[in-house]
């Protein structure tokens, strides 16, 4: 058999939902030279025995008996690739059969870079496209990251995470280069690894073509960080230190501001609790956006949020027209 050039390493944890399907996908690739490891973090379901019946002998499992926790089970999973290249394939989602062709194609035609992504598109637990406004906005960055250097892609990275995690397929040796993920952060994770990456000079490649569909549902754990303001906490770290950095290293101007991929974040999601008739959770981010960003106070966005939302229904059906408006001429 020809050696594997790349890893599908899937992270694990109560997955048996939607695992069978990642796997499946997985397996149809066009290019089979590839090994499959299944990293369980201590799951109370079937997620283990769904993950077997999908890929019987070609899959290798790793099981912890005690729960690790996502970052450091990314970490973990990372450590048991040998290949050159590996793809974190998140335990829901599902590859189109030329994801790998096409990205181990980017990746060896260009050496100096460190990881490739792709356009992916957001499905629902069914399956079922969505049309998340958040991915005109991601696909607007990627374009303009296509030919971006470094510098240019860390500046566009402070902007917005443009880069679907398990869109990546990583360079082994890079990763481990720029030191891999900070296991101390639980949600922001990739966007710090990205940031880190193009801050040390390493450049990433994009491709445009959509090979990836993930899944965006209530059960992933975006969604609980979204709600318990856990990822807007951790992204703001994430960006005050890229900031920072970034700054003494003469990569940005002196105070560079950090406010606007924040704002975005919490605008769009705080919109989206109204939509979804949640007072509580949009009175929740923007109790934090004052606490934790006052300068974005007086944000134009900000404001016509917090006047419209006063609106009632003609005010949300108001903020939705500004929404595609922003996105169409992106702004945010």
């Amino acid at each position: 058999m020809t050696a594997p050039i790349a890893t599908f390493v899937i992270p694990c944890c109560n997955g048996a939902a939607h695992v069978g399907a990642t796997i499946g996908s997985i397996l149809a690739q066009d290019r089979q030279d590839f090994d499959l490891v299944l990293v369980d973090d201590a799951s109370t379901d079937d997620s283990v025995a769904v993950a077997t019946a999908a890929a019987g002998s070609r899959l290798r499992i790793e099981r912890h008996t005690q729960r690790l926790g996502l970052a450091a089970n990314f970490a973990h999973a990372a450590s048991l690739v040998r290949t050159p290249y590996f793809c974190i394939a998140h335990q829901d989602d599902v590859y189109e059969p030329g994801y790998l062709a096409r990205m181990v194609a980017a990746l060896t035609a260009d050496p100096a870079l460190a990881l490739a992504h792709c356009s992916a598109t957001a499905i629902d637990a069914k399956g079922n496209p969505i049309a998340a406004a958040a991915e005109r906005f991601k696909r607007r960055l990627a374009r303009r990251a296509a030919d971006a250097s470094a510098p240019e892609l860390f500046r566009l990275l402070l902007r917005g995470n443009f880069i679907c995690c398990p869109s990546v397929l990583f360079r082994r040796d890079a990763f481990a280069a720029v030191g891999g993920f900070d296991t101390r952060l639980s949600f922001a994770l990739d966007w710090d690894l990205w940031l880190r990456c193009t801050r040390a000079g390493r450049r990433i490649g994009t491709v445009l073509e959509p090979l990836v569909r993930y899944r965006r549902h209530l059960g992933n754990a975006t969604r609980e960080a979204t709600h318990s303001l856990r990822r807007f906490e951790e992204e703001l770290a994430v960006l005050q230190r890229a900031r920072d950095e970034g700054c003494a290293t003469g990569l940005l101007a002196a105070a560079t501001p950090i406010g606007k991929a924040l704002r975005n974040n919490l605008v769009n999601e705080a919109f989206e609790d109204l939509l979804a008739g949640s007072k509580a959770g949009f009175a929740a981010k923007m109790a934090f956006l004052d606490a934790q960003t006052p300068d974005l106070r007086r944000d134009p966005f900000v404001v016509a949020l917090r006047v419209l939302a006063k609106g009632g229904r003609a005010g949300v059906a108001a903020l939705a027209a500004c929404r595609w408006l922003a996105l169409k001429s992106g702004l945010g």
